[in-house]
């Protein structure tokens, strides 16, 4: 085993540890006070070693805050896709699985949240280019509501020819040549009216618990669905 290129060395193990624990201390920051109080000094100090060492890791914040929103946005994927899961669940099902679990994945970590999707983040791409980590999830909604449009009596446009254009520019953008229209308009007003509503029950618009914001998550994503089967005038 010893000769094994795969093994990696004491330095190398040291390193993915020290990496780790670096993610692992700048999480704990930003969930406790915010991704401003998450600084190079601010860091070091939480792991009792100097800032010189840490930027041997990472050359800048930025580059750190980079790394934790990319693994943030993974987290957030890997929940909605163990969510969603398979078995005998419906499609129906397994879309409200993962909404479901957008939502619980924003109120246990709403920092994090707050660091994705709120203001842009000075010297922090906007953009890390056309894919992301959550066009896995996407693609899996596409294609739980493609199932569920194949069992809808309806057509395929949503009645805009133009709009059909750009629905159909957005799938292929995606590597999703094959969805309709209509169910790329639902995938896409299914995310924009759950994040707006996420956004807004962080922001503590429902803290007075007079609705349920489950319920009303649930009807929107129940509306979008009902789409699929609906002409559009």
């Amino acid at each position: 085993m010893a000769d094994d290129p795969r093994v990696m060395n004491r330095r190398e193990r040291l390193r993915v540890q020290t990496l780790q624990e670096i993610e692992d201390t700048s999480f704990a920051i930003i969930d406790a006070d915010g991704v401003h109080a998450l600084s190079i000094a601010a860091l070091a100090r939480g792991m009792a070693m100097s800032a010189p060492a840490v930027y041997r890791y990472f050359p800048s914040r930025d580059a750190l805050l980079t790394h934790l929103m990319t693994r943030s946005y993974e987290q957030l994927a890997a929940a909605m896709l163990e969510a969603a899961g398979g078995g005998r669940r419906t499609p129906r099902v397994r879309v409200r699985l993962i909404v479901a679990a957008y939502r619980d994945w924003a109120l246990r970590h709403r920092r994090r949240y707050g660091m994705l999707f709120g203001r842009r983040i000075a010297g922090v791409p906007g953009d890390a280019g056309p894919h992301t980590p959550l066009d896995q999830p996407m693609a899996l909604l596409v294609g739980l509501l493609e199932a569920i449009a194949d069992t809808a009596p309806a057509a395929g446009g949503s009645g805009d020819r133009t709009l059909d254009g750009q629905l159909r520019q957005w799938a292929r953008a995606r590597e999703l040549p094959g969805t309709t229209p209509r169910a790329a308009r639902a995938a896409i007003v299914i995310w924009t009216r759950v994040h707006g509503i996420v956004s807004l029950e962080l922001t503590g618009l429902f803290d007075n618990n007079a609705v349920d914001v489950q319920r009303l998550i649930d009807q929107e994503v129940d509306n979008a669905v009902r789409s699929l089967a609906s002409p559009t005038p």
